[in-house]
């Protein structure tokens, strides 16, 4: 499996393909659950005809390292540019889902040259809106840093699991098939978790609660129309984990942000829509480097 010490955490890793290169930034906020292993995205063989893609896991995710100390957005999109220099890549296309998303806005706003295009989808320029949400994430964050993971894990035990709820879409499920297919993956989850020595839960754990604290209060939104290169911004507005999101007063009056909205579209839109990743295709190529190979 390849690996490489990036900014100070083992970085896990793959390359598929030839051309450009094409950076995909996976959701979910690590450790357990949204932390497992990130298969390979269906869409991966529509894209390697043109570009390499580098597909890897973030810090605290999957097969990745979970440093202790800190996590920052800062940080994560540093995490991009050492891997793309650790590959020999002067620039890419960055393409971020879900809790992927910011990661890419911020490496648009820290590495503007590293950057040909952003593509960003269902997501939003910040973690919530709901302020109970994020006072319970700092709260959980808290315990962990002054009384450490044991304690950290307790609570969640006591008190519940904070954070985004990103398994079940707060819609009912639109028919018998997506129903199996919600039960089917918190099922999956729970095998993996029960398969789990208590140690390395709590470890996990603790990379989620740090990746919380990354985002906790991030916010792009003063900053998202400064970004200079091309960004592609895909968005359904039945989102149901980033509601609400006005993506259209963001994107407004900049000539290098392209937003895409998907009346009623859930989270998962590429999955749901192939048509998106049509646009995603064409709009990479569009701004891919004409001196690329």
């Amino acid at each position: 499996m390849p690996t490489a010490d990036i900014n100070g955490t083992e970085i896990y890793y793959e390359t598929h393909g030839s051309g450009f290169p094409l950076v995909f930034v996976h959701g979910g906020y690590g450790g357990l659950g949204t932390g497992a292993a990130p298969s390979n995205p269906d869409w991966l063989d529509q894209f390697t005809d043109d570009f390499e893609v580098i597909l890897y896991d973030r810090r605290s995710s999957g097969r990745s390292g979970f440093p202790e100390g800190e996590h920052t957005m800062e940080q994560f999109a540093t995490d991009v540019a050492e891997l793309l220099k650790h590959l020999g890549h002067e620039r890419a296309h960055v393409w971020g889902t879900s809790a992927g998303g910011p990661i890419t806005i911020q490496f648009g706003l820290s590495y503007p040259q590293m950057a040909a295009s952003l593509v960003v989808t269902d997501t939003a320029p910040w973690l919530t809106e709901d302020e109970e949400i994020k006072a319970r994430l700092r709260e959980r964050i808290a315990v962990l840093e002054a009384d450490g993971g044991d304690a950290a894990y307790a609570a969640r035990r006591e008190s519940g699991t904070v954070g985004l709820q990103l398994f079940a879409a707060s819609r009912p499920a639109a028919d018998e098939a997506e129903k199996q297919q919600r039960e089917e993956r918190a099922a999956a989850i729970r095998a993996q978790l029960a398969a789990i020595p208590r140690e390395v839960r709590i470890a996990k754990y603790a990379g989620e609660l740090r990746t919380y604290g990354a985002y906790v209060d991030w916010d792009a939104t003063p900053t998202f129309g400064s970004l200079a290169m091309p960004v592609l911004v895909i968005y359904g507005t039945g989102d149901t984990v980033f509601p609400n999101v006005d993506w259209a007063s963001l994107a407004a009056g900049h000539d290098q942000i392209t937003y895409r909205e998907y009346p009623g579209a859930e989270h998962g839109i590429t999955g749901a829509h192939p048509e998106a990743l049509d646009e995603i295709r064409d709009f990479v190529r569009q701004h891919t480097p004409a001196m690329a190979g």
